[in-house]
């Protein structure tokens, strides 16, 4: 495992993940697209009635794989305090944040500000946190967890070590080293931030209400907040960010704010679903 970890530290999965990215953009025509995308789906176990398919058809296979949902199958749960889960994915962990430390994986920690390079880290001291891992069967838009203004993000540049589980556990602050974006969202209860974390052939993580991309040649940390007249009004379930293949989210959120329900470690979500609710 130590030899694994020395290769995972001197590859250059940045580049990787940009050459990746680059060939899943080419426009292929249909009849070597789609075999590829009836191979991917089967593989993976895609359920092909759920996703709207252009009018012109896929042109490259990132569009399939950042494919829309078409309109009913991820209901909301529309239930006044409701929490909702921002993405389909699998429950990796939840919980309390100790002070400013958070849980990686058994017996690893990482540390709030790490994860947030802001002085923002600090709205969620003793709050609590859900880390949520996608598949590349998954659907891979990004959805806010909750109603509320967009205050602005901060995006960390970084290394792109896969977030697969068997690294999770025993490479150290994982999270801290991968470049992510973060959205930070202020609710009537408090403040929630969205960390998009981005992984091995990640060819980009984009927001969807900012001309914002990951994985670029030249890389610089960038952090905006909105002034007030500029923060943007966000729904619950509404898109705000793009995976361009599978990685991670991590929601933060404020001391005392809400509480996990039916939340189970390994247990699968859809974007829509309850998480947790606002405490009274």
């Amino acid at each position: 495992m130590k030899a694994s970890l020395f290769l995972y530290r001197l590859l250059s999965f940045s580049f990787i993940s940009r050459f990746v990215g680059v060939l899943t953009r080419i426009p292929l025509p249909k009849c070597v697209l789609y075999p590829i995308i009836r191979w991917f789906s089967k593989k993976y176990g895609i359920n092909t009635d759920e996703y709207e398919e252009p009018r012109e058809g896929f042109r490259t296979f990132n569009s399939f794989f950042t494919r829309t949902l078409k309109t009913g199958v991820r209901p909301l749960d529309n239930s006044p305090n409701a929490v909702i889960s921002p993405v389909d994915a699998r429950i990796d962990q939840f919980g309390h944040i100790e002070s400013s430390t958070l849980i990686q994986a058994k017996g690893i920690e990482y540390s709030l500000q790490g994860l947030i390079p802001s002085e923002r880290h600090r709205y969620f001291h003793d709050g609590e946190f859900i880390t949520l891992y996608l598949s590349p069967s998954d659907y891979h838009r990004i959805h806010s967890p909750v109603d509320g203004l967009i205050e602005g993000f901060l995006h960390v540049p970084g290394r792109l070590f896969t977030v697969q589980e068997s690294l999770v556990r025993v490479l150290p602050r994982l999270f801290e080293r991968n470049e992510r974006i973060i959205t930070f969202i202020r609710t009537s209860r408090g403040m929630v931030a969205v960390c998009k974390v981005g992984a091995t052939n990640v060819g980009r993580i984009s927001l969807s209400y900012e001309n914002i991309f990951t994985n670029t040649a030249f890389r610089s940390k960038k952090e905006r907040l909105y002034a007030e007249s500029e923060r943007k009004p966000v729904s619950r379930g509404q898109e705000i960010g793009i995976f361009n293949l599978g990685s991670t989210v991590v929601v933060l959120f404020e001391k005392g704010m809400i509480t996990f329900s039916a939340c189970t470690i390994g247990k699968k979500v859809t974007m829509g679903e309850k998480i947790g609710e606002y405490r009274k």
